[in-house]
């Protein structure tokens, strides 16, 4: 490959450049990418950038630059370039072991708090206990802790994974949020370390953003999800195995009243629903994300 960047430029021809090849490459939005690049290795904020669009690079500037875009171009999320992702205001550590967290994961988090509120404003508890439940980087747990207890209870919570790896990340992530003393990190299938350390207590509200992409769909993705954890992607056949599964064990770890919670993929809330059902959950609801896709799913425990 030839460098898109090969001679000193300043940082306004360099991004120009970069942007021309990203766009070459396919990448959907090259001009932010290159900016987000271009600002990591510069030790520098985006804005700042544009205040000093004339200032030259030195070469020891431009190769790690040239080293940060060529893997983009190979089409690497920018997130595992950067090593930092934002999720709900915060900035969360992620790597190649978790997925890359994404907008509608928050949307997640907003129902979850309500339904967290809801159990707290009964008055019947003083202290609520949820699970996340493939939690990857984390970034649900650490956010329903991080941003406060809801009125009249105190929180905590278990964030589960099969992934040592990814359960490291999340450690990260629960420390650098100040949250690791209100949240325990279990290894293991789904539930099963948490119903270990509960015994006879139940839980307020299990949430979960399980693997729900179809194995029949691989081939239509685009390249940079072939970056991320594929067993945290693809469930193992099309009727959503794994989520039939939690919902069975989300049952019987649920006090009454509480909820299990989960954000599938779009056309997936049916089946879903019936896993919900199946499982003897009840007042089971469906809810869109801001894109008008049935993206969320609830069910209570009678």
């Amino acid at each position: 490959m030839k460098d898109a960047v090969t001679q000193p430029k300043t940082v306004r021809q360099v991004l120009g450049l970069a942007t021309g090849w990203l766009t070459e490459r396919g990448v959907d939005a090259p001009r932010l990418d290159a900016e987000l690049l271009l600002a990591n290795v510069l030790g520098l904020k985006r804005l700042e950038l544009y205040l000093d669009h004339d200032r030259p690079l030195a070469e020891s500037e431009l190769a790690p630059f040239r080293a940060l875009l060529r893997r983009r171009g190979a089409r690497e999320p920018v997130a595992y370039l950067l090593g930092t992702r934002e999720f709900f205001g915060l900035p969360f550590r992620v790597s190649s072991a978790v997925l890359v967290p994404r907008p509608e994961t928050e949307e997640l988090v907003e129902h979850a708090r309500v339904e967290l509120a809801r159990l707290a404003s009964s008055g019947n508890k003083a202290s609520l206990a949820f699970a996340d439940v493939g939690t990857g980087s984390g970034c649900i747990a650490v956010a329903l802790l991080a941003m406060g207890t809801p009125p009249g209870a105190s929180l905590r919570g278990f964030a589960t994974d099969r992934s040592a790896a990814a359960l490291a990340v999340a450690r990260e992530n629960a420390e650098r949020h100040a949250v690791l003393d209100r949240l325990e990190l279990l290894e293991g299938d789904l539930l099963e370390p948490a119903r270990a350390r509960l015994g006879a207590e139940k839980l307020d509200l299990i949430v979960s953003n399980p693997p729900y992409v179809l194995p029949s769909e691989r081939a239509s993705l685009a390249p940079e999800l072939a970056f991320e954890p594929q067993d945290a992607l693809f469930d193992s056949a099309e009727d959503l195995p794994l989520t039939r599964r939690l919902a069975q064990a989300a049952r019987e770890l649920l006090a009454p009243g509480a909820a299990l919670l989960v954000e599938t993929g779009a056309g997936r809330a049916a089946l879903v629903r019936e896993h919900f059902e199946r499982a003897g959950l009840t007042a089971i609801e469906t809810r869109r994300d801001l894109a008008g896709h049935e993206r969320f799913v609830v069910g209570r425990a009678g």
